[in-house]
């Protein structure tokens, strides 16, 4: 493989056997030079088929959330519980630098491959394991969606109005935060071994990642004795909420109200179109400091929301753009809220090259995706290959191995190419002999529980012997894992889960 020498973690290899959004932390790994082996089940990683897909239609390389998080990553594919898997993922982390890892804690122990199974084989190993709850603690072995860890973490709590329950992040985010502290975790980590020359596992928590994005929350029960409670679109004054984010013609847009200049600036714009209501004619300069309505209790609390009532109206009137452009010009402090369109058209991020095109799973064109998070003068991050197909890398990785590709004890190359490579025998054990000549002559039907027809293994069987599939959502048996690490009912202890 050419790999980059002017890159900051090029001399550097990992093994990412993550799954969902902890995949960001090799992904970082990959951008920043490393080489990121992504290692994958037979079947492919089930993050593969986590939507939205390319065309809405679902495919192992046409899953968009793999496609940005697998970027710049190799693949390989090996069988963790079976012998042969294990003993070629050990000769990988001889030359490895980094595992990462986000299966049940207590999985990789079980199957030899924890951190003190792998110090063994290399004693500089950095394993990162990023699970919902940690290593250790009652909650430990508890499985959790993104709400679960939202939740847990006490975000969801401070999130949406107060006069209704709490409601979560729209797209899911919590696996990122992890996924990015396992990235800082895994640099501290390298950096002790380079005074040390040993490695250390990093534990990481998504509830705890999810705790550091409260910012000032935390420290109001010890220190206020309440909680912070929600505020949806206002801030708590001393006395009454202050509204910050404002309704208008096309959107929504964020304004500080209590803030004098921006409010004068505002009055001076109404005055202009000749909308200035009187309640906001004749002040001076201090009539706009808060202290002064909120010294005046009541009557202060509701000439105030008089006032935040006509800037109200007056802002629905105008567009985002108007409202944008107004606020630049004369220094109010007001931000239009941005769609994903808006976003995506912003020409501050084009000005800065942020967009990534890659090329579609298919023949047709390319499609934008998220890029560059940091800007490195000397080193920039740079798109060096595509997200791989299943096991897209095994003869390329094993011959670094010095391994002979055909050798037997090497756990299945490209899936399906392994597949087709089995035989009619070994089918028929699969099934045994009764299914087997029902199947053969096209009288059987399966129910897909497992995302088979999703599944290039199981797609050629399928053509290979004119079965009919009917197709079965089930969420206890959907794959969001590998092997018996992942997977477990949510919310469950993986030693409960049936």
């Amino acid at each position: 493989m050419d790999r980059p020498t002017d890159l900051p973690l090029a001399p550097y290899r990992a093994l990412d056997l993550t799954e969902g959004g902890y995949n960001w932390c090799g992904k970082v790994l990959a951008d920043l030079g490393a080489d990121v082996i992504k290692v994958e089940p037979r079947q492919g990683s089930p993050t593969r088929f986590r939507g939205p897909f390319y065309k809405a239609q679902p495919h192992p390389d046409g899953g968009l959330f793999w496609r940005a998080y697998c970027l710049n990553k190799r693949s390989i594919t090996l069988d963790l519980e079976e012998p042969e898997g294990r003993e070629l993922f050990k000769r990988l982390v001889a030359t490895s630098d980094f595992v990462l890892e986000s299966f049940t804690p207590g999985y990789l122990d079980g199957l030899g491959l924890g951190y003190s199974g792998l110090s063994r084989i290399n004693p500089g190993i950095i394993l990162t394991s990023m699970t919902p709850f940690g290593q250790r603690g009652p909650h430990a072995r508890y499985k959790a969606t993104d709400i679960v860890a939202w939740s847990m973490g006490g975000m969801q709590y401070v999130t949406g109005d107060p006069d209704r329950p709490p409601v979560r992040v729209t797209v899911p985010q919590a696996e990122l935060h992890a996924g990015a502290q396992g990235t800082i975790g895994s640099m501290i980590a390298l950096w002790h071994r380079h005074n040390t020359g040993l490695g250390q596992q990093v534990d990481v928590s998504t509830q705890v990642a999810v705790i550091w994005t409260l910012m000032h929350a935390t420290p109001f029960p010890p220190l206020h004795r309440e909680n912070v409670e929600r505020w949806g679109a206002h801030h708590k004054g001393d006395s009454f909420m202050i509204r910050a984010v404002f309704p208008c013609k096309d959107g929504y847009v964020s304004a500080t109200l209590w803030e004098g200049a921006t409010l004068k600036a505002l009055i001076r714009w109404m005055d202009e179109e000749g909308v200035t209501p009187e309640l906001l004619k004749g002040r001076g300069d201090d009539d706009w400091d808060m202290t002064g309505f909120t010294s005046r209790g009541e009557e202060g609390t509701e000439e105030f929301l008089a006032i935040e009532k006509q800037v109200s109206d007056f802002f629905a009137n105008k567009t985002k753009a108007q409202l944008y452009e107004r606020s630049i010009s004369h220094r109010m402090l007001l931000a239009p809220c941005g769609t994903q369109e808006d976003v995506s058209e912003s020409i501050q991020l084009k000005a800065r090259g942020f967009w990534l095109r890659l090329p579609n799973p298919g023949p047709d064109g390319s499609m934008a995706y998220p890029g560059s998070y940091i800007k490195l003068s000397e080193t920039p991050i740079a798109f060096r290959r595509p997200p791989p197909g299943i096991g897209e890398h095994n003869e390329e990785i094993y011959k670094e191995l010095g391994l002979n590709i055909d050798e037997p004890a090497l756990s299945a190359p490209r899936a399906r190419d392994w597949f087709v490579r089995q035989t009619d025998a070994t089918q028929r054990s699969m099934m045994g002999p009764t299914k087997w000549e029902a199947w053969q002559d096209g009288q059987v039907e399966f129910n897909d529980f497992i995302h088979l027809d999703k599944n290039p293994v199981w797609g050629d069987a399928q053509a290979h012997l004119s079965i009919a599939l009917n197709r079965t959502e089930n969420d206890r048996l959907r794959p969001v894992g590998v092997g018996a690490g992942h997977g477990v009912a949510e919310g469950v202890p993986a030693r409960e889960a049936g």
